[in-house]
């Protein structure tokens, strides 16, 4: 019987492969906008779990971009 992902595993991959083809686009100087609500709030709360590791593949300090984030707000 071979490998059979779970939903959470199956819609991680989904939200990083919508990451991935963000960051190829913004390499491109285009960009995506999402419009569906319940994707956008899936979408974020996938990027606030993935901090980290995202701040690592972007070159950043996740303490950087907790700063920029907090300054937004005010």
């Amino acid at each position: 019987m071979g490998f059979i992902p779970c939903r959470n595993m199956v819609k991680e991959l989904k939200m990083y492969l919508y990451w991935r083809i963000q960051q190829d686009l913004n390499c491109l100087g285009e960009t995506i906008q999402f419009t569906d609500p319940s994707f956008i709030r899936c979408y974020r709360q996938w990027l606030r779990k993935n901090l980290a590791g995202i701040a690592l593949a972007e070159g950043f300090e996740v303490e950087e971009l907790l700063i920029q984030s907090l300054s937004e707000t005010n």
